[in-house]
C-alpha cells in the first residue's frame, strides 16, 4: 500500500425498522402473555384454597385448577416468546403468527358456520393481521421470502 493511501470503508448498512404493526402486535403478545401467566398463578393458586374453603368439593377441582393453571402459564410463556420473536424481526415469529392466524380465521369461521355472530369480530381481526403480515414491507422486516403478496 502507497503512503497517504486511503482504504474505502463500508459504512454498516442500517438497522432494519420494525413496522408499527408488528411493534403493536409484538406489545399485545407481551401484554397477553404476561397477563395469561398472571391468570395461570392464579389458577394453581385457587385449587388448593378453594379445596381448603370449601371441603364438600371434589378433589378433582383442584387437579382440574392446576391442569388449567399450566395451560395458561405455557399459553403466556409462547405469548412472550413470539412477542420477542415480533419485536426482534425473527423469521420463525412470521411463520408462527400466520400459523396462528390462520387457524383463529378457521375458528371464526367455523364460529359462523355454528350460529354465533360474535365470531365475525375474531374472524376479521385474523384476516386484518394475516393482509397485514403478507404486505411486502412487513416481509422483507422478517426476512421472509414468499411469493405471496398483498
Amino acid at each position: 500500500m502507497q503512503p497517504g493511501a486511503q482504504i474505502a470503508v463500508t459504512p454498516p448498512p442500517p438497522p432494519r425498522q420494525r413496522p408499527t404493526g408488528i411493534t403493536i402486535l409484538a406489545l399485545l403478545n407481551f401484554i397477553g402473555g404476561g397477563l395469561a401467566i398472571l391468570l395461570g398463578i392464579v389458577f394453581i393458586a385457587a385449587g388448593p384454597i378453594m379445596a381448603q374453603i370449601e371441603s364438600g368439593l371434589p378433589p378433582i377441582f383442584s387437579v382440574l385448577f392446576g391442569a388449567l393453571g399450566i395451560g395458561f402459564l405455557i399459553a403466556g410463556l409462547i405469548g412472550l416468546v413470539v412477542g420477542w420473536g415480533l419485536w426482534t424481526g425473527k423469521g420463525w415469529a412470521w411463520w408462527l403468527t400466520v400459523i396462528l392466524e390462520a387457524l383463529g380465521l378457521l375458528s371464526g369461521l367455523a364460529g359462523i358456520a355454528m350460529g354465533d355472530p360474535t365470531s365475525l369480530v375474531g374472524l376479521l381481526i385474523a384476516a386484518l393481521i394475516l393482509w397485514y403480515m403478507f404486505k411486502p414491507h412487513v416481509k422483507d422486516f422478517f426476512g421472509v421470502k414468499v411469493s405471496f403478496s398483498t
